[in-house]
């Protein structure tokens, strides 16, 4: 965590001289020390107000993207005034955290003077005062022996799992990327290309501008691009935004109306007594369920932009049109293809753009499901729970059950005659078995928001698993197939020999693509999983996964490791040369070897496991040897 030096030096400045004057004896040396100790802590407190930089107004800062409220744009800060309990809740949501200016306040990552290395370049963070720096390769050098400058951190992104850092290029207002991102569980730092999953033979290339054009869409609220072109040449931005982060207007729309109309006292008492509508501003929680949905889709969907020149151009200086409350479908278009985003069906598999599931969805189709069935943007006053728990997915605090139950009445009397589950298992909970996580982000399985039932023809058809296979990890196709044809009626495909013998799981782990490897490897940590499949025959599994080629997926089955006995200091540089993971897979390995039961859990051939606890390697070697190897690219 940075410091604050000032303060520290402060502080430490007031505990010294407090311990210095225990030692005396008499009031007068006491009299004397808190003279000098008053001295003391006022001195140094003005030292330490001094070492901090002086505020510059935003309009005078000239080398990042600035806050400039127009276009009837008021910010947070107004809205406060008013409305105190959402402006609290809000500002402890994550929403809040998507950008903020880089301090001592926002910048989780180690900047205590650290060298980290990438495709053979050198990089050093630092921290100034209240400023973090690093220093690296000039990117707006062309030459083939770039000189090292030293570069400002000007924002952040994120802050909740993971936080990138942008540095100012000089160039404007345009940003640079630096190329790691800080885990904020493990506290270190990763690549910025092993935080995604790509092939590690992918360079890490300089980006420049992307953060002025393409975060700043959905990572700030009234983005301005305001991007200068010579020709079709980009050489400068004066990137403006209303505020960084999603805030109030993000939501509610531009909030200037509302503000001057409700100046009044009398209009908003009438207001409150009548319960009709404010409409200087925006409600999602009031808009049709269509409408309500696009305000969180403005953001969470991949889309079609529809730029020609003359449209992408009126983007880059004016931003979007699009404002909470019209009809998104107006000015863009919902995609559902295009290169590994999305399952061969069309459903998304990347976090973030939940919008594109949901659409295809009976319960927003024919239903009123919107966002805000299941999700609550401002935690209620009633709601129990610590807010940093409410801020993890700002879910509402009703049991999710009850979400579905609401329309779906007639399984609310007898629910395990409908899930086969036990009452208030993993296993009779609607949304893991008809919103599995087999969309990808973060390092992790999120869950899928296109409300289906579990289906193995599905499964065949996509390569996309099943509820049932992703919680019965130790389960073959063929299992589930029966189950559900013997549960609902459901018809059997035709299936594989490998299909009626070996489980899913194991299939996806040792010959799926890298999409499919990285969701696997968050799923042998999930504790419903380890639940109904027992752990003891998953150590091979993850120790395969610790070589894996791509980066993302050895450190998402490492964290996986970590979670079974025995594992739990387990850690290694699975970034670092191929040696360092060749060891982490053998020590996960002879870890397994000494401390497993003589017989893995009784006969377990489906995970490739005799009745005496060996592991039919040979088997394990064919599958491994038929892996889709494919390059698949998730950009979240």
């Amino acid at each position: 965590m940075p410091i604050d030096l000032p303060a520290l030096l402060a502080t430490a400045a007031l505990v010294s001289a407090v311990a210095a004057a225990r030692f005396l004896r008499t009031d007068r040396a006491r009299l004397g020390v808190a003279i000098g100790l008053a001295a003391l802590v006022a001195t140094t407190s003005v030292a330490a107000v001094l070492m901090r930089a002086p505020a510059i107004p935003e309009r005078q800062v000239s080398l990042r993207p600035i806050e400039v409220q127009a276009d009837g744009y008021v910010s947070s800060s107004t809205c406060r005034a008013c409305h105190a309990r959402e402006y609290a809740t809000w500002h402890d949501s994550y929403h809040r955290k998507m950008t903020q200016r880089a301090d001592a306040h926002s910048v989780v990552g180690d900047f205590g003077n650290v060298d980290l290395q990438i495709d053979g370049k050198d990089y050093h963070l630092e921290q100034r005062g209240g400023e973090f720096w690093v220093e690296l390769e000039d990117p707006l050098d062309r030459g083939s022996r770039p000189a090292r400058v030293h570069k400002r951190i000007a924002l952040t992104t994120g802050s909740h799992n993971m936080q990138a850092y942008w540095y100012e290029t000089g160039n404007t207002r345009n940003l640079g990327l630096l190329p790691f991102t800080w885990q904020v569980a493990e506290r270190r730092w990763i690549s910025r290309r092993a935080a995604f999953v790509g092939p590690a033979t992918d360079a890490v290339e300089p980006k420049l501008a992307v953060w002025n054009v393409v975060c700043i869409k959905c990572h700030t609220t009234h983005a301005r691009p305001r991007v200068e072109f010579e020709g079709n040449v980009q050489h400068g931005a004066d990137t403006q935004v209303a505020e960084f982060g999603i805030a109030c207007e993000a939501c509610h729309g531009p909030g200037a109306a509302h503000v001057a109309a409700n100046r009044d006292p009398t209009r908003r008492y009438a207001l409150h007594l009548s319960g009709e509508p404010d409409t200087t501003i925006v409600n999602p929680r009031r808009l049709s369920p269509e409408l309500s949905t696009q305000v969180c889709g403005q953001c969470h969907a991949s889309f079609d932009y529809r730029f020609d020149e003359r449209s992408l151009r009126k983007w880059f200086r004016e931003g979007f049109a699009y404002r909470p409350g019209l009809d998104v479908s107006k000015y863009r278009d919902v995609k559902f293809s295009g290169e590994e985003q999305f399952w061969p069906d069309g459903l998304i598999r990347v976090a973030g753009r939940e919008y594109n599931a949901l659409l295809h969805s009976a319960c927003h189709e024919r239903g009123d499901m919107t966002c805000l069935s299941c999700h609550s943007l401002h935690q209620q006053d009633d709601d129990p729970r610590p807010r940093e728990e409410w801020a993890d997915d700002q879910l509402r605090a009703i049991d999710g059950d009850q979400t579905c139950l609401q329309c779906h009445e007639s399984y609310a009397k007898d629910v395990p005659s409908h899930s086969h589950h036990v009452a208030g298992s993993e296993g009779s909970r609607c949304q893991n078995c008809h919103m599995p996580h087999t969309t990808y982000g973060l390092m992790k399985g999120v869950r899928n928001h296109r409300i289906a039932n579990p289906s193995v023809q599905s499964t065949l058809a996509t390569g996309r698993p099943n509820a049932c296979n992703q919680c019965h990890l130790d389960k073959t196709l063929e299992w589930t197939a029966q189950t559900l044809h013997g549960w609902y009626g459901t018809a059997v495909p035709e299936l594989d020999a490998d299909d009626h013998r070996i489980a899913a799981s194991v299939q996806w782990v040792l010959k799926g693509d890298a999409a499919q490897r990285a969701l696997l490897a968050w799923s042998l940590g999930w504790a419903p999983a380890q639940r109904a499949s027992g752990t003891d025959w998953m150590v091979p599994y993850l120790a395969e996964l610790l070589v894996d080629p791509y980066e993302a997926v050895r450190i998402i089955a490492e964290r996986s490791l970590r979670t079974l006995d025995g594992y739990a200091g387990f850690r290694h540089d699975l970034i670092g040369p191929p040696k360092a993971r060749d060891d982490a897979k053998t020590e996960a390995l002879e870890i397994w070897r000494r401390t497993r039961p003589a017989v893995a859990a009784g006969h377990r051939e489906a995970v490739l496991f005799t009745a005496d606890g060996n592991l039919h390697e040979d088997v394990f070697a064919r599958l491994l040897r038929q892996r889709d190897t494919r390059a698949i690219r998730l950009f979240e």
